[in-house]
């Protein structure tokens, strides 16, 4: 008895300090797994004019969030974990509108043959994000095969057993249920492939602070926080949190005065650094204008506050002592008159107009080539027609849609017909035993071919490598000259190994020049055929020979909305009242189709206007202008790449 109630007392003593008198500690214990120092954003500092008008500024938004805050019980867990939440992420951003901030990840996919590509030429920006894969601090450190590696290595070098882990074959392979524990599909996508192997590259660039975060996703909508939110206990290491993005005046006049920000390139933070090295590295700066003369001044300072984590990463306490408030960028203050700006620009516009108007004459075409004065040159009205196509002012790969109207399966109809028309004529080119030499077709054909083998395989392709081309040869120097055909000179480069045969991905490591020859021409058949650029010239010589008229096109700029079908000119050109020329030359005059869409000579204009007694300049008008606020933040990839070859 004595003995069983001492031990009953023992027991209750036990408890007693272990639930009461030292219970709140061992719970504190048992939460707090670790302290991490987190990131207070700055913001970035306004832009004014003269007069104080606000003209750049900072509205508030919501980021997505990505770290490493788990504890696995082995390296295949830890890289199934983070690759399913980076799925799960990516589907659920995609689902919602919104996408990843991959604009310094310099691989994409191209839809059209499902290949990784790089969105930047060869040079140091493209060596630098090679480098930063491979994980050399130094450009020259790299070795022979991954200085020349193709986006498709790279992205095998990522997803493999030497990177993330995304996708292992053989033995290592995944096993089915092994991917639907961690939601995870048992084949991916290209797009979800990229997709992940972006973001635990991001992951990877702070994986020496396993508790610093990184910016996988800015400026998302309402639908992609809640939806995140809702499922955060599910994705470990994602968190969404208040940011902010840029804002700017809506006035195309100031856009080559502000410039725009973006998230800073691997050069970009090289020279940053040597002004600051506290710039991390999902940095948001000025990409042009302004914004990235006055980057260091615009910027602001990073705050800091150490928070207490438990082993999930939920955050319990957070150290008031140690907070750094961020400091918030210096405002700047332009000499610039936004008012005036935006009426310069607008006469600017109206003045090109009007020289447009004088030079445009109803004809097919204009010699431009044997006149010397360029106040005599014309511009035919059938460049104007093709300008629509040809400077994307019509998107005419909606013709070709399900909802498309009558007007654009009719020019679509048309367009097909006279692209299999042309693909048949090249295919005989290049198959026939004795093809026309090149100084022998008609101008038409020579645009084709001079295309396929110049703009095509050899500078955007780079299927043919110039760089391997014997630039003295007599072979080449003939083509040069138009004195072969194009099948002699391509038959002549494969077996010259002028061609670069990774790009072709053909079955085999080893084949003849008549199999290289065969598998170029189906190359290039299949891509030509959604080639945008191939497209336009198509368009120019159906508009040119009267396949598809100027009217055609004109009503189609009714049919996709760039112009108001209520109007009464509409109704004239549909019923014939109003001709084609009438109407175009009516829609310049009112500036309802302006200079800059349709880019013709002339098209451009400049004013500058400066305080005589000061030199300070009041405005800096360039025209045409261009709108910021599609650029900044998460880009317009599309827009940018419209301007880019406007």
């Amino acid at each position: 008895m004595l003995l069983f109630l001492f031990m009953g007392y023992t027991l209750v003593n036990q408890l007693f300090e272990l639930q009461i008198l030292e219970g709140q500690d061992y719970i504190h214990k048992f939460e707090v797994r670790t302290t991490k120092k987190r990131v207070l954003k700055s913001i970035r500092g306004n832009i004014y004019d003269r007069n104080g008008l606000l003209i750049a500024s900072n509205i508030l938004s919501y980021s997505v969030t990505f770290e490493d805050n788990g504890s696995y019980e082995s390296t295949r867990e830890k890289n199934l974990t983070l690759n399913g939440v980076a799925y799960q992420v990516y589907h659920t951003l995609k689902k919602n509108g919104d996408s990843l901030s991959m604009n310094n990840f310099h691989i994409k996919v191209e839809p059209k043959n499902d290949l990784f590509i790089f969105d930047v030429d060869e040079g140091f920006t493209l060596n630098r994000f090679r480098a930063d894969i491979f994980g050399y601090p130094l450009i020259d450190s790299m070795k022979e095969e991954e200085k020349n590696a193709t986006a498709d290595d790279m992205m095998q070098f990522l997803l493999g057993s030497r990177g993330f882990s995304v996708i292992l074959e053989g033995s290592a392979a995944y096993k089915p249920e092994e991917l639907e524990a961690h939601h995870l599909p048992e084949e991916l996508t290209k797009e979800d492939q990229l997709a992940i192997a972006y973001m635990r590259y991001m992951l990877s660039t702070n994986s020496f602070k396993k508790y610093m975060r990184v910016t996988i996703a800015t400026n998302v909508s309402d639908k992609s926080v809640a939806a995140l939110m809702e499922n955060q206990a599910n994705l470990q290491g994602i968190d969404v949190i208040e940011d902010s993005r840029r804002e700017y005046i809506e006035d195309e006049s100031m856009g080559l005065i502000l410039g725009y920000t973006g998230q800073a390139s691997a050069e970009e933070l090289i020279n940053l650094r040597q002004h600051d090295p506290s710039y991390p590295n999902d940095a948001i700066v000025g990409k042009a204008g302004i914004e990235q003369y006055m980057e260091i001044q615009l910027q602001g300072k990073d705050g800091e506050e150490t928070v207490s984590v438990d082993n999930l990463g939920k955050i319990l306490r957070i150290d008031k002592d140690t907070q750094i408030p961020p400091v918030a960028g210096y405002d700047v203050y332009l000499t610039i008159d936004s008012d005036w700006q935006s009426a310069i620009y607008k006469i600017l516009e109206q003045r090109v107009a009007g020289i447009l108007l004088s030079k445009i004459e109803a004809i097919r075409e204009f010699p431009f080539n044997i006149v010397k004065d360029a106040a005599a040159i014309k511009i035919p009205i059938y460049d104007v027609y093709n300008a629509l196509i040809d400077n994307s002012v019509l998107n005419f790969k909606k013709f070709g849609d399900e909802g498309a109207s009558d007007i654009e399966k009719e020019i679509n109809a048309k367009f097909l017909k006279k692209q299999e028309k042309v693909f048949t004529l090249i295919r005989k080119r290049l198959t026939d035993p004795n093809p026309p030499v090149f100084n022998d077709e008609s101008p038409e054909v020579q645009e084709y071919m001079k295309y396929i083998a110049n703009d095509l395989l050899r500078d955007n392709l780079g299927i043919i490598r110039d760089d391997y081309i014997d630039h003295s040869d007599k072979v080449y120097q003939n083509w040069i000259y138009g004195k072969i055909s194009l099948k002699d000179y391509l038959t002549y480069a494969t077996g010259q190994n002028w061609i670069d045969m990774a790009t072709l991905k053909t079955d085999g490591d080893y084949l003849d020049s008549a199999e290289v020859y065969n598998a170029l021409m189906d190359y290039t058949s299949k891509y030509l055929v959604d080639d945008t650029v191939f497209t336009r010239c198509l368009y120019k010589y159906l508009i040119k020979d009267d396949v598809v008229t100027g009217r055609d096109l004109e009503l189609a700029l009714y049919e996709q909305g760039l112009l108001p079908k209520d109007e009464e000119d509409y109704q004239d050109l549909l019923s014939g009242a109003l001709n084609a020329y009438d109407f175009m030359v009516r829609k310049i005059y009112h500036l309802q189709i302006t200079p800059a869409q349709l880019a013709l000579e002339p098209c451009s204009a400049s004013c500058v206007i400066t305080d005589v007694n000061t030199g300070k300049v009041i405005a800096c008008v360039s025209y045409p202008g261009y709108n910021v606020n599609r650029l900044a933040n998460n880009m317009d990839t599309e827009y940018y790449t419209k301007l880019a070859l406007d």
